[in-house]
């Protein structure tokens, strides 16, 4: 039997979420309630052994509107700051429970994240942290690092920040103070650090147009900070379990955990093996069609 332990979404009221203007319409008009609403559903559908937690600044609002969940108020900064606050919270949440003794913990999802089965078995396995990266991040190898331990090149981030896992304890606190530690130097670093080819991607779910980072606290530095933190693990020959900051961490490829269809292509046999389906950017416009595949509403 699968033992309890939380999942955990992150909700910031927004009036428009800074990374709005790179999606397309059909995605762009998602109200962010909705498809958190329908994440958290897919947990429940899918994950029954795990108790839903909600972090959101502003718990009144929230309570009552997604079914199950458990919310809790928080201070997650500035709109301007907002994965900075997002990753805070992570580490705050961990540190009130670093004192349970049953080996469970969290798994912490972006809230267009899907659960596909049970996530516990998990926690079967050794580790404090668990993060998921991507495999084709990782080849060819890079030519060359820069003083952060990232490739200088234009290939996407190695780890993904919506699906991440910690078992409760000291350890996994001692992580995220690394991680915090990393994310306010690369922050400090300013221009510096997001010139060249760092600071170019393509529109959210491949649109044509670029997106280009104002502020790595707003978006893309809790990526940066464990890519960084995670360098030698990733760029030196794949060390799928690791001691790093303290912590033994567990690398899961992201086909299986964090696995995110070609952009405007889903049929159901592509959810084989998987863990978690993670509707980034574009792919959002297809979550309530899959919702309904799944006859969850």
């Amino acid at each position: 039997m699968t033992a309890g332990y939380d999942v955990v979404f992150c909700h910031r009221w927004l009036d428009a979420h800074p990374l709005e203007r790179t999606l397309p319409p059909p995605a762009a008009a998602l109200h962010p309630l909705y498809v958190m609403r329908i994440a958290a559903a897919f947990v429940a559908r899918h994950a029954p052994a795990a108790r839903i937690v909600v972090l959101t600044d502003d718990a009144g609002r929230l309570r009552g509107r997604i079914p199950g969940a458990v919310v809790e108020e928080r201070d997650l900064g500035t709109p301007e700051t907002l994965q900075l606050g997002r990753t805070r919270a992570y580490r705050d949440f961990l540190a009130e429970h670093a004192a349970a003794a049953d080996g469970t913990g969290a798994v912490f999802l972006d809230t267009d994240a899907l659960a596909l089965r049970e996530l516990g078995p998990l926690f079967e396995r050794p580790f404090d942290v668990a993060l998921t990266y991507l495999a084709e991040a990782l080849e060819p190898p890079p030519a060359a690092l820069d003083e952060w331990g990232l490739p200088t090149d234009r290939r996407l981030s190695a780890i993904n920040f919506g699906v991440m896992a910690a078992r409760y304890g000291t350890a996994a606190v001692a992580f995220f103070d690394a991680a915090l530690e990393r994310f306010a130097a690369i922050a400090a670093a300013g221009d510096s650090f997001l010139s060249g080819a760092r600071n170019t991607f393509s529109g959210a779910g491949g649109a044509a147009a670029t997106m280009r980072i104002g502020d790595v606290r707003t978006w893309g530095g809790g990526q940066f900070a464990l890519t960084s933190l995670m360098s030698a693990q990733l760029f030196r020959g794949l060390a799928p379990e690791s001691m790093v900051a303290g912590a033994r961490v567990l690398l899961l490829p992201d086909s299986a955990w964090n696995y995110s269809p070609p952009p405007g292509r889903f049929t159901p046999d592509m959810l084989e093996g998987r863990w978690v389906l993670h509707l980034k950017g574009a792919r959002k416009a297809q979550i309530g069609a899959i919702a309904a595949w799944f006859a969850i509403g």
